[in-house]
């Protein structure tokens, strides 16, 4: 990967999404990359977040909140889901610069849901739904936002209780869960550890969509006899806020930078300190650029 270096920063980001595709995951120069740039991306969110103060909203207090969802809209979404076609997701289902799902995780992703295509219709919904409710997310977090991914599936049942967790991403990005049929035992739901200490599982016969900190509060799904919908969405600290869906494919999560330019100073960074060809001198103004202030 060493050669990498010698390309221009767009061509190196290029190349290392390919790589990232299509090398095997346990390849150890990748690995060592991937550790390098993992530790940047979390100095970047942090920074980028600390300046836009996104830990001070309402939904600090619990780190979940619910709101109930008109059922004509919530109707349409449902049907533009159970329309679109049924596909798999797939490791090298990801934009370039986004955290993924990694191959060793698809199986049990597509054990745990069955995905739809974002068709269109789907994705003309979700734009009315942001418009909608949008100005409620940002009341909710303190601060501007923009979306980060997308997409839509059906939990599907499973005898195997899932792992009480935390995802582990930056804590100033969070979830959207849209559910167009509600959620409770028997259609499946999900289970919360909020913020205040107090346990909280959704049971809800009317449609309803819920904000949580999917990196603060343990949560966990919790199957029914039948199918869930939902679509999903994850949203990110934002200058300014942006209603526009985003699809990142099914595999991809969130931007490993904040901007587009710190992703191409990222990249390089990562890569040259993986062969201590990125001098000291001057790393700490480089990674401020990381964030783009």
């Amino acid at each position: 990967m060493r050669e990498l270096l010698q390309y221009p920063d767009l061509r190196l980001a290029e190349e290392i999404d390919a790589l990232e595709k299509h090398a095997h995951e346990d390849d150890p120069e990748l690995r060592r990359f991937k550790a390098v740039r993992s530790e940047l991306s979390r100095i970047a969110w942090s920074a980028y977040a600390s300046a836009l103060d996104c830990d001070s909203g309402p939904l600090s207090r619990t780190g979940v909140m619910i709101f109930p969802l008109d059922e004509g809209h919530a109707a349409q979404l449902l049907a533009a889901l159970l329309e679109s076609r049924k596909t798999p997701l797939r490791h090298d289902d990801f934009a370039l610069g986004y955290v993924s799902t990694a191959a060793s995780q698809s199986d049990y992703m597509n054990a745990c849901n069955e995905y739809r295509e974002l068709a269109p219709r789907s994705l003309a919904l979700l734009s009315e739904f942001l418009a909608a409710h949008g100005p409620a997310i940002e009341l909710a977090v303190g601060h501007p936002f923009r979306i980060g991914s997308t997409r839509q599936f059906q939990l599907v049942p499973r005898d195997v209780a899932a792992d009480r967790h935390t995802d582990g991403w930056p804590t100033a990005i969070r979830k959207v869960f849209i559910l167009p049929q509600g959620a409770g035992r028997r259609s499946g739901t999900t289970w919360f550890c909020q913020r205040n200490g107090e346990e909280l599982t959704i049971e809800s016969e009317k449609p309803i969509w819920v904000i949580f900190e999917n990196s603060v509060v343990l949560h966990a799904p919790i199957c029914g006899a039948a199918l869930r919908p939902t679509i999903e969405f994850d949203f990110l600290p934002a200058s300014k806020t942006s209603l526009e869906p985003v699809f990142a494919g099914l595999a991809g999560w969130y931007p490993w930078f904040p901007t587009s330019e710190g992703l191409l100073e990222g990249t390089r960074i990562a890569l040259g300190r993986c062969y201590a060809e990125e001098p000291a001198t001057g790393l700490m103004g480089r990674i401020r650029r990381l964030v783009g202030r």
